[in-house]
């Protein structure tokens, strides 16, 4: 009788629906586990605000004494086992926002320890809304701040379309970058298509990070035929801000005029052939290491398909390189100087 109430991990698996059951229940857990934690944060971000409101009070209130503050900071370290690094967080954290409804639910106390030593209130807020648009853990968060991605958008014309509210269609131009930063691959001097495409596909979420909000991938090397030839797309992805599909041809080298009629070829038979009636056209954009803008400029002229064309950058330079380049716009500066005066 025992025996037959035994029943192995292997049988209940054999039970009809059981692997649906299973999958719904461990996806109610995770996100009981992630609420529970989310809401924990949200209770540390709102205590931490309101020690450093505190603190600031207390030197408000002794504003007369200019080592107040430091001092309250250094006992406090010492009664309450805390580091003082923490408490300064703190502090900064209540004097940056001094306003917490104004700090987004979606921000956990990790990301506000990035955020508040940036001193520009629009590149603060920049970020905040980068963080909660596009999902961004404190690490690429980290790395955005430090490819000084705010400063790119901005010299870019870009701003505009960061505001979370209201959603509307964009416009192709507001979505595509002059400059996408693949630095993530580590790729080599040399690297062939293949190989930059290859890279782009086994780190897929940092691609469409650096890509942005709304592109997702839609497929790669995607065979079409004209002609009776065969032509493959390196990447398709796909937006739904505009709505569109947006061909990606990857290149190695400086961008070539003959990129855009090929292009423009993919582009005539996907309107034609792939676009849903509530669609807008498809977009192209040609990938390359370098732009070229005045070879870019005259080969896209007045095209009736909307053709982008981007620079990648797979290894960002190094220290020794980065001084070797400003002693040589120095050296450069002096040159022209010298004819100048002479």
């Amino acid at each position: 009788m025992a025996k037959e109430l035994i029943t192995t991990k292997q049988q209940l698996k054999t039970v009809e629906g059981y692997n649906e059951i299973l999958r719904d229940i461990r996806s109610l857990l995770e996100k009981a586990t992630y609420q529970a934690y989310k809401a924990v944060d949200n209770l540390r971000v709102q205590t931490y605000w309101q020690v450093g409101e505190r603190v600031v009070r207390g030197e408000l209130e002794h504003r007369d004494r200019a080592d107040y503050g430091k001092r309250v900071i250094t006992n406090l370290a010492l009664d309450l086992g805390l580091t003082k690094v923490i408490l300064h967080y703190m502090v900064k954290f209540y004097k940056t926002y001094p306003i917490v409804q104004t700090v987004s639910e979606q921000l956990t106390w990790s990301h506000i320890v990035e955020l508040i030593y940036i001193d520009d209130n629009q590149a603060r807020q920049f970020y905040e809304i980068q963080i909660v648009q596009n999902n961004w853990s404190v690490r690429e968060l980290r790395r955005q701040i430090k490819s000084n991605l705010y400063q790119k958008t901005l010299k870019e014309g870009k701003l505009s379309i960061i505001r979370p509210i209201p959603l509307r269609p964009l416009l192709p131009e507001q979505v595509f970058k002059d400059t996408y930063n693949f630095d993530f691959l580590q790729l080599q001097n040399g690297h062939s298509e293949k190989q930059l495409e290859e890279g782009l596909l086994a780190n897929v979420e940092r691609l469409l990070l650096e890509f942005g909000s709304d592109f997702s991938l839609a497929g790669r090397q995607h065979k079409i035929m004209i002609g009776h030839e065969i032509h493959a797309i390196d990447l398709e992805f796909y937006h739904r801000g505009i709505p569109c599909i947006i061909l990606v041809d990857l290149k190695i080298g400086k961008f070539k005029g003959e990129y855009v009629g090929q292009m423009n070829k993919y582009l005539n038979y996907y309107r034609e052939n792939k676009v849903y009636p509530w669609e807008k056209s498809p977009v192209g954009l040609i990938v390359c290491e370098y732009k070229g803008k005045e070879e870019a400029h005259y080969a896209l002229g007045n095209l009736e398909n909307k053709i982008f064309v981007a620079e990648y950058k797979a290894k960002l330079p190094g220290e020794e390189e980065i001084e070797r380049g400003v002693r040589n716009i120095r050296n450069a500066d002096l040159k022209e100087r010298e004819k100048e005066r002479g």
